[in-house]
């Protein structure tokens, strides 16, 4: 199941969907690192886990957002579980990587990250807010048929808008191992039929090649 940008290629490429988010624009004027909207419902951006970040957990707070989602792994720490809760948000730590986590640990733990992220007001992030980030929606897109399939995600940590590029390989391998291990209980889980693996694969290719598209 190695996919090349050849193999995603479709006959168009239409713009990203831009969603009205007021949950961005409330925290656009706060200084969060790689701050961007997820769909109309959330934000993904750094974690803000540095000892003079408890501030910034208050504010965001009051400009809306309820529920920290960390996808740490091995850099998670429990000061920061600490701290979120602390400043009145619901936390939790659902690890997510491109290799080194368990693939039937990250399947168990997408049904809630797919209900969080569906109930909005959520903040997103692992280190830098930009590769785990990433695979953490694409999971979301390609897993969650809910989400209409021309709204593909734009995977900000791989693409590079400067240099027209984007690095599409690890986010390739986390989905095909996803897709290459789940067992039929795991799909039940996800309310996704038996021969899932059909959409799956489109939605992959889309999304892959929506991302490799630059005006």
């Amino acid at each position: 199941m190695n996919t090349t940008l050849e193999d995603a290629a479709t006959p168009h490429a239409p713009a990203f969907v831009r969603e009205p988010n007021a949950l961005y624009d409330a925290l656009r004027q706060l200084p969060i690192a790689d701050l961007a909207p997820v769909y109309d419902r959330g934000v993904r951006g750094r974690t803000m886990s540095g000892r003079g970040s408890n501030w910034l957990l208050e504010k965001v707070r009051n400009a809306g957002v309820k529920v920290i989602i960390d996808l740490r792994t091995a850099d998670h720490t429990d000061r920061y579980d600490r701290n979120v809760v602390a400043a009145g948000l619901e936390y939790h730590s659902l690890p997510i990587d491109s290799k080194s986590t368990d693939s039937h640990q990250i399947i168990a733990s997408l049904p809630l990250l797919f209900r969080l992220m569906d109930d909005g007001n959520f903040y997103i992030s692992c280190a830098m807010g930009r590769h785990r980030t990433d695979i953490a929606i694409a999971l979301y897109y390609v897993l969650h048929p809910s989400v209409p399939f021309a709204s593909a995600p734009e995977m900000k940590g791989h693409r590079d808008e400067e240099k027209k590029t984007f690095r599409f390989d690890d986010i390739a391998a986390r989905l095909n191992s996803i897709i290459k291990s789940i067992t039929p209980e795991e799909l039940s889980a996800l309310n996704l039929p038996p021969d899932y693996a059909t959409e799956f694969n489109r939605r992959k290719k889309h999304l892959l090649f929506q991302n490799s598209h630059f005006e």
